[in-house]
């Protein structure tokens, strides 16, 4: 996700932020909600590169308010309540004048948009900017009517929260919002945000060879940490094309693991649900129409949604394993975490081990999810962890981990 918007932002003319209805307070969501991340960073020119396996059945540019209007009217007709839009903060105009212009859309189509505060991509750099953008979102695009809520609170997003330490966010949470009055939810595979953000959402689950197994273990691990569980659906995922070093490859196995993932989903009684994605072409996670599934995706999206909603389940479905075989069970031989160690999680089923910080060393060995690795080290740029995974050290990339801790204090080891 979102490794492509430089390219899309440089090519897309500065679009104004669109202003705000007047200020009314939107009524609390009742009944089980389905959500889906959008992305609002496209334009006509972007829909020729190289890089896709597939394109929307109708090429379109994410700042026009008519493709927003049909993109809302499909999502509805699949009985999804609100898409969740990755978003740079009021200081980068794309993303700003894009979701104001959605909030305006949904609001005249009775539909809800909330922001996914975007902390991986240079726009918020800072903490002091970071605090800014989180005040933006709950206190003027949080009183819009369309923006979305939960038990009657806006709801934000955010995607790489792990930039900063949760010590850090909960300085930001005691400035802009101490009493909670909007429900934060964090990203990835980071139990201990949970407290200062309000609740988790894994976001991609493409490597795990049972997705209801993952959301099952993650709903009870937030819930049991006292949180919101956002649990995740997805149709598929392919980054193979993309360049990365370990990519993640899901095949959508003709809609197989969709049932799978969504009725997993369901099945760990999560207080929403999310699917990955309307639109994220380059990784292949979309249901938006498309040039080769056409309206199979978003058919499915309707049939379960609606299943869900009338009965609260959703039948299972078997699902093939990922590219790199089935997610690994918990490994004994890797050492505990001493007390205030950070650690490092893979987000994918194997992960190479290499003896440098670099594809080119030799692999010593696989980590694997759901393991949690004692963290030693890192490179001078963080781009590489060094872990012990109990038969020695070895180095995983960052870009398909998570730390559980404080990265600031491992130490810098080449």
């Amino acid at each position: 996700m979102k490794k492509w918007f430089i390219m899309i932002l440089l090519a897309a003319l500065v679009i104004p932020f669109a202003p705000a209805q007047p200020t009314q307070t939107a009524e609390a969501q009742s009944g089980p909600m389905v959500l889906a991340y959008f992305y609002g960073w496209f334009n006509s020119g972007q829909w020729s590169a190289g890089e896709l396996l597939d394109r929307p059945a109708e090429p379109y540019d994410s700042a026009d308010a008519g493709v927003m209007s049909r993109q809302i009217g499909q999502a509805q007709s699949a009985g999804i309540d609100g898409f969740v839009m990755s978003w740079f903060g009021p200081g980068e105009p794309y993303t700003s004048g894009v979701f104001g212009t959605l909030l305006n859309q949904a609001s005249s189509q009775g539909f809800h948009v909330a922001v996914d505060i975007d902390m991986g991509q240079g726009f918020l750099s800072t903490i002091e900017e970071a605090q800014g953008a989180v005040d933006h979102a709950i206190h003027n695009l949080g009183s819009h009517p369309a923006y979305l809520r939960y038990d009657g609170k806006p709801v934000i997003f955010f995607w790489n929260q792990q930039r900063f330490t949760p010590q850090q966010w909960a300085g930001v949470r005691n400035a802009v919002d101490p009493n909670h009055d909007s429900i934060w939810i964090a990203e990835g595979n980071a139990l201990n945000y949970v407290g200062v953000f309000d609740g988790l959402n894994l976001y991609n689950i493409a490597w795990s060879g049972s997705p209801a197994g993952t959301n099952a273990t993650w709903s009870s691990r937030v819930k049991g940490a006292g949180g919101i569980f956002v649990a995740t659906a997805m149709p598929g995922f392919d980054e193979s094309h993309l360049g990365r070093a370990e990519p993640v490859v899901r095949d959508r196995g003709n809609g197989s693991f969709f049932q799978a993932s969504f009725s997993g989903a369901v099945a760990s009684s999560p207080h929403m649900i999310i699917i990955t994605s309307w639109n994220e072409f380059f990784e292949n996670s979309h249901i938006e129409p498309s040039a080769n599934f056409g309206t199979q995706y978003l058919d499915m999206a309707r049939d379960m949604i609606s299943q869900y909603k009338a009965t609260g389940s959703v039948p299972a479905a078997p699902v093939a394993p990922a590219e790199g075989g089935e997610a690994a069970p918990q490994d004994s031989t890797i050492p505990p975490l001493a007390e205030g160690q950070p650690g490092a999680a893979p987000t994918i089923i194997n992960l190479n081990i290499r003896q440098g910080p670099s594809t080119d060393t030799r692999v010593l060995g696989v980590a694997s999810a759901p393991n949690v690795y004692p963290l030693t080290g890192k490179n001078a740029d963080a781009s590489w962890y060094k872990i012990n995974y109990g038969a020695g050290e070895g180095w995983i990339s960052a870009q398909y981990a998570t730390v559980q801790g404080d990265i600031n204090a491992v130490p810098v080891t080449e």
